[in-house]
């Protein structure tokens, strides 16, 4: 990617993490703040629920705990987001997704995945650290006002 693409892939704005985080609470039925397999193979209800989840958790479960944080979730977006994907593309998938349409494999990303485990300091540990910390600011300013 140029450095052109690099400019505009600022991160999601704030429709996207809404959009994001709005599909990651309707999976996280027991609102714990992660989902599981089971949980995501309820919420596709199909045939292809079990591909749909093992697809999704090769993409997200970047620590590979059998557990996708709200951090992780919202780092993989972000990840969608640099990797040159459009706004209009993203929500289109999230859109998707919120109907129970398949998961789909987001090649750019896996390829960004691959190159960062190969780095000393991960860039994808970093943008997990980034939203944890994003949230928590979020929901302090929630808390103060």
């Amino acid at each position: 990617m140029g450095c052109g693409a690099q400019k505009q892939s600022q991160g999601l704005s704030p429709q996207l993490r809404q959009k994001a985080l709005e599909i990651f609470k309707k999976i996280d039925v027991n609102n714990s703040g992660s989902i599981d397999k089971d949980e995501t193979q309820k919420f596709w209800k199909t045939n292809f629920a079990k591909v749909n989840t093992q697809a999704l958790f090769n993409a997200v479960d970047f620590d590979k705990s059998g557990q996708i944080t709200e951090d992780e979730w919202m780092a993989f977006w972000e990840i969608v987001k640099k990797s040159g994907y459009s706004d209009k593309e993203i929500f289109e998938e999230l859109d998707n997704l919120m109907e129970g349409k398949a998961w789909v494999q987001f090649r750019k990303v896996d390829e960004f995945v691959k190159r960062d485990q190969m780095r000393k300091k991960s860039q994808v540990k970093q943008i997990v650290e980034d939203n944890s910390k994003r949230k928590s600011i979020l929901q302090q300013e929630q808390h103060n006002n």
